[in-house]
């Protein structure tokens, strides 16, 4: 029985169902037909011309991102508009777009704990758990292997084994950065930055993918002492350290590029995608030299 876009689909709303996308989010399959068929997969952070090329020159008929295409409703198709560039590539390569977005965020593969566990946090807990049906009798967990049954929300918080200065900590996380299998390809650090007293006293940890400028109150109204996330602004930070929180920012792309490894991992252990080539894109990095 030949694999399709369709059966690849599936199987990733069973990890991060549709449903908890935010309402302004666009995730699923955005071009392409779930009846066409696949043999070989990209995995991407972004959809980029580059990407799409790597794609055509691997052979895919399907790209996984993260990040959707469109948000916005296109007025054309266009070959001179901006925004019609990528759409019409895949459709000129006949290649499929999936895009799981904020409902992968909150799944078991986030990056944000895949993060946690590799700063050994203890005690691991959701930052902000998402409300669920208040008839619901679901006890719902945070390691479940069934998405039905899943503590789900963003970000995580959790303990350190013991205190330790900010710059020791900080020192090592990136250290685990490079030599860690949390990437799939190794990635420039460049453009990471501490916000904080080196030898300030660290224990409680929490951590945020992707742009978490939002989620400071949060963090400190938990007791964080240390925020790790990415993209945060001037103001944030300041309302941080003048809170007595440290921030650690690594940028979009670090704090969400282990999503990419673990649904790599997570798709070729699928007994129905057997045979299928699935690889995790070279070409696609953070854009900050």
């Amino acid at each position: 029985m030949a694999v399709t876009i369709g059966l690849v689909a599936q199987l990733i709303e069973k990890l991060a169902p549709k449903s908890w996308a935010e309402e302004w989010d666009n995730v699923g399959l955005l071009v392409g037909s779930g009846s066409a068929p696949v043999e070989r997969i990209l995995i991407a952070l972004d959809g980029t011309l580059e990407v799409i090329e790597e794609a055509k020159e691997f052979g895919a008929q399907l790209i996984v991102a993260h990040h959707p295409i469109m948000f916005r409703p296109l007025k054309n198709l266009r070959s001179d508009n901006p925004a019609a560039r990528l759409p019409l590539s895949l459709l000129n390569h006949q290649i499929g777009y999936y895009a799981a977005h904020t409902n992968l965020d909150q799944s078991s593969i986030s990056s944000s704990r895949s993060l946690g566990e590799l700063l050994g946090l203890k005690e691991m807990k959701l930052l902000e758990e998402q409300t669920y049906d208040t008839n619901s009798s679901h006890q719902y967990l945070l390691n479940s292997t069934n998405a039905a049954d899943e503590a789900r929300g963003y970000g995580v918080i959790g303990y350190l084994e013991y205190k330790e200065r900010l710059g020791t900590i900080w020192e090592r996380f990136l250290d685990q950065l490079v030599t860690s299998k949390i990437y799939a390809h190794p990635y420039n650090l460049t453009g990471v930055r501490l916000a904080g007293s080196l030898e300030k006293e660290v224990r409680k940890v929490a951590i945020v993918n992707g742009s978490g400028g939002r989620f400071v109150p949060k963090a400190q109204f938990k007791g964080a002492d240390l925020l790790i996330t990415g993209d945060v602004d001037h103001h944030a930070v300041l309302d941080a350290l003048e809170g007595g929180m440290a921030v650690g920012d690594l940028g979009h792309f670090l704090t969400e590029a282990p999503m990419l490894q673990a649904l790599y991992r997570y798709l070729s252990s699928e007994k129905s995608l057997q045979g299928i080539e699935i690889k995790v894109s070279g070409s696609n990095s953070s854009p900050w030299q």
